[in-house]
């Protein structure tokens, strides 16, 4: 509502005019803060609306971020004293949002910071403040998702970055590297050499992500499902660089596709995965030395699918029947597991699968006879 008519033009400019007055005295300020985390939200919700004031806009973000970053640079400072240039950063992010495409039309037209951008988000990315590189990396995949070509002279120096902060211990900073290398593997299927030198490392950071919550008993929360969602669209960029390790994780990739919330984003998981073991289909028999455990795995990944939002009670499985029918926006996918799942069956056999089966709740049983035309 408050980006429709005329009402940006009553609190906009009023807003523009005291963050810049007083950015002008002291780009540390912390007054600023919760002025500039509100512009943050406006540029966003505002969307195109916001145009009239975008430039404006942004040249001041980069004159902050420039301003803090020399002052910071000469002396010693605490993380918190970097917080005006996470704000500053999270509003380019939100011009971006809310913008879309139009956000690299805006660049040109910033004489003075323009062609700049770029080089300073390489150095946000590398930054060594955790807040400054989570919101750095939060903008690279907002960019990667809206306006690619931007990014994409930097793109080998921000993927490395993005693949050196994927590292658990720093959670926050770790979940916004790997989302952000999702979307940029989202742009790149068609063109799987852009990310060859890449997809090694990648795999390998990934593939740690998700044996980490196994073996740690951590959930990691929200980590394992990004990791789960850019491994998918990384194998749909091309499955072979995902399917030669797969059975080293293919059973703790699927529990990640379950949890995905984003159903974009878990469409992208599961169908990188269905491609991955497409391309390496012994990679079922061999997952797990029970290849019952791996197809278990599996039927309940697809079973997340059918799960209502609203309805998480364990009694589910067994009591009242409340599983949902496939998304009808994502029909074509439903009919893809259905085949994918019927070949699993051809591939284990008759006796393994039977035995997965009837090992399950009868209101499981009932949804996969129904939905997937298993006996």
């Amino acid at each position: 509502a408050i980006g429709e008519n005329n009402l940006p033009n009553i609190f906009v400019p009023p807003l523009l005019m005291m963050w810049t007055k007083k950015a002008k005295i002291n780009a540390l300020d912390r007054t600023l803060l919760p002025l500039m985390e509100s512009l943050a939200s406006i540029t966003m919700v505002v969307g195109m609306n916001y145009q009239p004031w975008a430039l404006q806009t942004f040249d001041t973000a980069m004159i902050m971020i420039n301003s803090c970053l020399m002052i910071l640079s000469c002396t010693e400072f605490s993380d918190e004293e970097a917080d005006p240039i996470i704000c500053a950063t999270d509003i380019i992010d939100g011009l971006v949002e809310g913008l879309g495409p139009n956000f690299a039309e805006l660049l040109p037209s910033s004489p003075q910071w323009g062609e700049l951008f770029l080089s300073v988000l390489k150095t946000l990315t590398g930054h060594e403040v955790d807040g400054v590189r989570m919101s750095a990396f939060a903008l690279m995949g907002d960019i990667a998702k809206n306006c690619p070509t931007v990014i994409q002279e930097g793109m080998a120096e921000l993927l490395n970055e993005a693949i050196a902060c994927i590292d658990p211990l720093y959670p926050s900073v770790c979940n916004n590297a790997v989302w952000s290398i999702g979307e940029v593997c989202v742009k790149c299927v068609g063109n799987p050499a852009s990310l060859q030198p890449y997809y090694e490392e990648i795999v390998q950071s990934l593939v740690s992500i998700l044996m980490e919550a196994e073996y740690s008993g951590s959930s990691l929360t929200g980590l394992v499902e990004n990791a789960a969602s850019t491994m998918g669209r990384l194998a749909k960029v091309n499955p072979a660089f995902v399917a030669s390790d797969l059975p080293r994780f293919l059973n703790r990739w699927s529990d990640g596709c379950a949890k995905i919330d984003n159903l974009t984003e878990r469409r992208d998981a599961f169908e990188g995965f269905m491609l991955s073991v497409q391309t390496n289909p012994q990679s079922i028999m061999t997952a797990s030395a029970n290849v019952s455990d791996t197809i278990t795995a599996i039927l309940f990944a697809v079973l997340s699918w059918h799960v209502p939002s609203d309805n998480l009670d364990a009694n589910m499985l067994s009591g009242k029947y409340v599983f949902e029918p496939f998304p009808q926006d994502h029909s074509d996918l439903c009919e893809s597991l259905r085949v994918f799942l019927h070949h699993l069956k051809d591939m284990v056999g008759l006796e393994v699968w039977n035995a997965v089966q009837n090992n399950m709740p009868v209101n499981v049983r009932r949804l996969f006879r129904e939905i997937y035309a298993f006996g």
